[in-house]
């Protein structure tokens, strides 16, 4: 999220936009846990997460959302999102939650262990406040990033230092009403790209643009005032 950047001084500017391949559509997000009859459903149907054929799809994306409080505090939104994957996981495996283990080291990225499953489930959270998302991918690697859109944020600074020329002339060519959402979708895919790479913020280089065109992104369908995306290779 942007607070991050608040200690990131001298850092050169970005040389161009990060490239990735990108869809249209936007990709439901499940709002927890008023979807469980939903992917119960799908789960019975045989069209869990689990359950798809094929690699690198959006299908086997699944994207969760859980409502909390509407404070940058993250204590609790962690703890409930934490419950809301264990449940979903739970649903889709046939466990109880409590079988689930989520695991996170400081410095390190929330992941699942599933050893007795014998699947590989890639996860990924952000949190803005008032929201918290989590989007898990059957074998393969994901990242996903939300943020509010803010009309007073004066983009231009963030976005030539680490979005770069290219990005910040994308987002100045548009009506200035429309700038605070152009800027926003500029900066999840960033961090989604990131995210589903396992690295964090940092300069861009040819070697970084490289490694980031190996993702596809896709659009979030999130409530009015958030741009998120979702990223996987």
């Amino acid at each position: 999220m942007l607070e991050r950047l608040q200690g990131l001084q001298g850092l050169e500017s970005l040389q161009g936009l990060l490239r990735f391949k990108s869809h249209e559509k936007a990709l439901a997000v499940h709002p927890w846990p008023a979807s469980r009859a939903l992917l119960a459903a799908k789960v019975g149907n045989g069209s869990g997460l689990l359950r798809l054929a094929g690699s690198g799809a959006a299908a086997e994306l699944l994207v969760i959302s859980v409502v909390t409080p509407d404070s940058t505090l993250r204590d609790t939104a962690r703890a409930q999102l934490r419950g809301a994957l264990r449940e979903v996981l739970s649903l889709q495996l046939g466990c109880v939650p409590e079988s689930i283990v989520l695991k996170s080291m400081p410095g390190q990225v929330l992941h699942v262990e599933l050893p007795d499953y014998g699947h590989n489930i890639g996860l990924s959270v952000s949190h803005e406040a008032g929201l918290s998302v989590a989007a898990l991918r059957r074998n393969g690697p994901v990242g996903v990033d939300i943020l509010r859109i803010a009309p007073a944020f004066d983009w231009q600074a963030v976005a030539r230092d680490y979005l770069g020329p290219q990005a910040v002339r994308r987002i100045a060519s548009l009506p200035e009403p429309e700038q605070p959402l152009a800027f926003a979708r500029e900066w999840t895919r960033l961090e989604a790209g990131l995210k589903c790479l396992g690295i964090g913020l940092q300069e861009w280089s040819p070697a970084l643009a490289q490694r980031l065109a190996r993702c596809q992104l896709m659009a979030l369908d999130l409530p009015s005032g958030l741009c998120g995306m979702v990223a996987w290779r």
